[in-house]
């Protein structure tokens, strides 16, 4: 925290630089990675320009990981932290367990994604407690580690402040002669721990953070921190070329040249200080500095798993092309992720802090009986929604019919004339799928924002809040619907014969919107609390568009990637549709069926969540 002076009146306020360095660190340690196939095909690649990138690229980042610490030191060992051992452990550990949990089960199903019969939870938890689930997550057991000694330095920091900086040298020295001597194929008489390097910069974080060097020092430490930079990059070099079996001093994080070059940024970016940036501006970089943990857990399995889906020539490509392209992809997704992990806490953390309990099953009965006796007013918002959807168009609501015409006209021309495929009746073959998916992504698009939209209604009248997003998809049924008017017509047309399968259409229609129905309850309460979600949504819809088989068969996928689609719960549903309306057979309800009673279970269950956060939304809206 710092101090300003407001109309002559101090005033606290967040330091950003430690904000502006956290994130600075995430995207160095991305870059670190996507970096590290790389430079780890020396021998392949030679010395060629691109490792050389890479190389540079990579060296220029080796400060990231000790900014976490610093930073961390930073903040965590102040002595004037006015909190007992228990509360800092409860406190931290709180932060930090339940999003590693996750991760690290995460991981351990990608990690046997080949065998899925390999799965068992006594391996997983041997591999959580080996820390083998995963190469970056030594990060995560570090820190952990750090966090059970921070009261002990605390005390030191307190008593021996004068001896801060004799330590911080002590813990280096140490961690680089062990590393060093590693190197030389030397065994030390004693083993140092690992972790010694890291406690020093928990220490000069601290250090640093109190410390006010003049600008004759400051110079200094910044020539030395390019200096360092040079002797990371020529002698990563070296180690590679000529000693590979030695390992890479130069880029361990507790080496002497990272050690400088962390020094250095750090005390650049606190002489900053950043006092420039407007109000705004420095809540959006503490929004995103807050997601940084949850990044770092994340970004090596969506770097995997775009490695996967589109591997990048980590051998003729060329670094200054692709890794900041697939850095910036891999930071967006990441972030999406964690927007959905906070929005997911925070509705949870709401319900933990409501008043009252849990409904009981009388009571769920209550309230579908409650819905029904307000069905005039469901109809009445249903008719609403339709008669505005095309309000102040000159066609009005002949547009409902309009669009799957256009639509099979655009797909016709197109697939029979410019791109022309092997899949027989292809306009049909999409037109089928087309249909219901726009059926369930409208529904959810236009049912995130049902309660926000009817905010003023909810504070002038009592109703079941319900009413919102099931009118919502009502009236996006209705119009999927009344487009069968134009498909079944169209069929006919096309030469493709209806059978008795189409008495199998209500029970796909009912397990579809049995569906919708969970995520548009939770997408509608969880708008009101956190408003980014409704785009977060846009961005998820469309990615989902292209891992539903809409536009082609599940047959025409990759076997690597099928599993996506073979988990996916919109796969069975669009194949059904088309079993019956395209090639006149009865649905595999061997698939459709338990999946109706898992929906059953489901929406039950959201049901129950839905009607304990719905007392307070009126609040938020």
């Amino acid at each position: 925290m710092g101090w300003n002076q407001v109309n002559g009146i101090m005033t606290k306020s967040r330091l950003l630089y430690p904000d502006v360095l956290r994130i600075a660190a995430i995207i160095g340690v991305v870059l670190i990675h996507v970096t590290a196939p790389t430079i780890g095909i020396f021998d392949v690649i030679g010395e060629v320009r691109y490792w050389w990138a890479a190389n540079m690229i990579n060296s220029a980042f080796r400060w990231s990981v000790p900014a976490f610490f610093m930073i961390s030191g930073m903040f965590l060992l102040d002595p004037n932290r006015n909190e007992s051992a228990k509360q800092f452990y409860l406190k931290r550990l709180a932060r930090v367990l339940p999003a590693f949990v996750l991760w690290s089960f995460i991981y351990y199903l990608w990690g046997i994604r080949q065998e899925p019969n390999r799965f068992e939870i006594g391996a997983f938890v041997k591999g959580i407690v080996e820390g083998s689930l995963h190469y970056h997550l030594w990060f995560v057991y570090t820190i952990i580690a750090l966090y059970i000694i921070v009261p002990l330095l605390r005390l030191f920091v307190k008593y021996a402040s004068h001896g801060i900086l004799f330590a911080c040298a002590v813990c280096f020295v140490a961690s680089n002669l062990s590393a060093i001597s590693g190197m030389l194929g030397w065994t030390l008489a004693t083993e140092i721990p690992r972790i010694t390097g890291y406690i020093g910069y928990f220490l000069l974080g601290y250090y640093l953070s109190i410390t006010c060097l003049d600008l004759k020092r400051r110079r200094l430490l910044y020539g030395f921190g390019f200096a360092s930079y040079l002797i990371i990059v020529l002698g990563n070099y070296w180690l590679t070329k000529d000693f590979s079996s030695a390992g890479g001093y130069f880029y361990s994080y507790t080496s002497f040249p990272v050690l400088v070059t962390a020094s250095a940024l750090f005390v650049w970016l606190q002489q900053i200080r950043f006092n420039f940036v407007p109000a705004g501006a420095s809540r959006l970089l503490y929004f995103i500095s807050a997601s940084v943990y949850s990044i770092y857990l994340s970004h090596v399995f969506i770097m995997e798993l775009l490695y996967q889906w589109h591997p990048w020539d980590i051998v003729n490509g060329n670094p200054w092309l692709y890794v900041f392209v697939v850095t910036a992809l891999i930071l967006l997704i990441s972030f999406l992720l964690y927007l959905v992990w906070d929005g997911g806490y925070y509705a949870l953390r709401g319900i933990s802090k409501l008043p009252g309990r849990l409904p009981k099953i009388q009571e769920l009965f209550g309230r579908v009986k409650e819905i029904y006796d307000y069905r005039e007013m469901l109809r009445n918002m249903v008719l609403k929604d339709l008669r505005t959807r095309y309000k102040g168009s000159v066609l009005g609501f002949l547009w409902t019919f309009l669009n799957p015409l256009l639509m099979l006209a655009i797909y016709s021309f197109v697939f029979s004339s410019i791109m022309k495929s092997d899949i027989p009746n292809f306009p049909m073959f999409i037109l089928v799928a087309l249909l219901p998916w726009n059926y369930f992504s409208q529904a959810i698009l236009q049912g995130a924002r049902s309660i926000v939209n009817n905010g003023e209604l909810l504070k002038k009248v009592y109703f079941p809040r319900e009413i919102l997003p099931l009118s919502v998809i009502g009236s996006n049924l209705i119009n999927y619907l009344l487009t069968l008017v134009i498909l079944i017509p169209a069929l006919w047309i096309s030469g493709v014969h209806t059978t008795t399968a189409l008495f199998s259409f209500p029970v796909v229609l009912v397990i579809q919107s049995m569906l919708i129905f969970p995520i548009v309850m939770l997408a509608s309460l969880g708008v009101p609390y956190l408003r980014d979600l409704e785009h977060i949504l846009n961005v998820l819809m469309m990615i989902y568009f292209y891992l539903t088989p809409v536009l082609f068969p599940v047959s025409f996928i990759p076997e690597q990637f099928r599993w996506i689609f073979d988990y996916n719960p919109m796969t069975p549903i669009i194949n059904a549709y088309r079993d019956l309306f395209l090639f006149g057979q009865w649905p595999d309800f061997g698939t459709l069926l338990p999946m109706l009673l898992v929906l059953l279970v489901l929406n039950t269950v959201i049901a129950v969540i839905f009607s304990v956060l719905q007392r307070n939304v009126v609040e938020e809206v």
